[in-house]
């Protein structure tokens, strides 16, 4: 009964957010190559030189530990399984070319706080054969799930998320840590409790968006100052269409971009963040043909901005790349 309520869910929302974007906006959605795994949502995702690494998620019955790596030069192919508890809703980051994945929330609804460092390696014929190790610096955070986390100059940043505080039920959760040489610290938030925001990295400071409990809010993070507030994402911004929850971001060429996830319906829009002038701008939506998602994964490659994975008219393994400057074709092999 919940699945069939969820499809249902799905097609009213096509029908509520499908004539969201105008015409004559830049940027192009390009077919890219297949996810080769299981069809997944909650995934992760870190990059380590110009290769990202995308596994764990949930399949609509099982939590998972596969894990794959993708170039653009030699396509995916399956890496070592994650070694932990199966999980879904975790987080990641890259520091000093290794990856970080922690936290989430396992198959009996069970939050987490582990993490385990993958460290790439490659054997004579280029083929994938890191290993993974737990981390012993244990997370000194709560555990949890929905949390968001990011990486600058080799120090790796994870907090929000929702989970438990002491002596309190599920909670959101504000508090926020940074992982630098194998030791973790807390450090100052001062946003509002969330989960589910997404973020990306532009010339050394990190940037989240929305979530849930923080729609209308950027926050940028310099390692220097903190978190500075900038522009709300509210109506009297006209930028209030920016804001979800489980969407997916990237960079390109010193802008961000912010796609998927929801509003209460899914959402096919998607914007960009100039952090020179602090505005967004509108630019061509995500096509339902592609499959508008919540949970997907989003990660930059030389210069490239991807999408993969997700859950939508089912779960999801296409992938996608994002064009800025072409305009919308129609021959994009749906």
């Amino acid at each position: 009964m919940k699945l069939r309520l969820l499809f249902a869910f799905f097609a009213l929302s096509l029908f509520i957010t499908s004539c969201g974007s105008s015409d004559n906006l830049d940027g192009n959605w390009i077919k890219s190559s297949t996810f080769p795994g299981i069809e997944r949502s909650g995934a992760v995702s870190f990059v380590i030189d110009n290769a990202v690494y995308v596994g764990t998620g949930f399949n609509g019955k099982d939590a998972l530990t596969s894990f794959y790596k993708y170039t653009i030069e030699r396509d995916w192919e399956k890496i070592a399984d994650f070694p932990g508890t199966a999980r879904m809703k975790a987080v990641a980051f890259e520091a000093n070319g290794k990856g970080y994945v922690g936290t989430g929330r396992d198959d009996e609804d069970q939050r987490l706080s582990d993490f385990y460092e993958y460290t790439p390696a490659v054997d004579a014929e280029g083929n994938e054969i890191g290993t993974w190790a737990l981390v012993t610096n244990e997370f000194p955070g709560s555990k949890r799930q929905d949390a968001v986390a990011f990486s600058i100059n080799n120090v790796g940043y994870v907090g929000t998320g929702y989970g438990f505080l002491e002596g309190e039920d599920r909670s959101l959760l504000k508090d926020f840590y940074k992982f630098e040489n194998g030791v973790w610290s807390k450090i100052n938030f001062n946003g509002e409790k969330c989960k589910n925001t997404t973020s990306f990295v532009i010339n050394g400071k990190a940037y989240i968006i929305s979530g849930e409990g923080s729609a209308n809010d950027v926050w940028e993070f310099d390692p220097a100052v903190g978190f500075t507030a900038k522009k709300s994402l509210n109506k009297d911004n006209k930028w209030e269409d920016v804001q979800r929850s489980e969407a997916v971001s990237f960079v390109i060429n010193n802008k961000g971009y912010v796609a998927t996830g929801k509003t209460g319906s899914y959402t096919n829009e998607v914007w960009e963040y100039n952090p020179a002038t602090d505005d967004w701008n509108e630019k061509t939506s995500l096509e339902y043909e592609v499959g508008v998602r919540e949970g997907a994964v989003g990660f930059s490659l030389n210069n490239r901005g991807f999408i993969v994975t997700g859950y939508g008219n089912g779960y999801l393994s296409n992938m996608w790349e994002f064009n800025p400057t072409m305009k919308e074709t129609d021959d994009d092999n749906f």
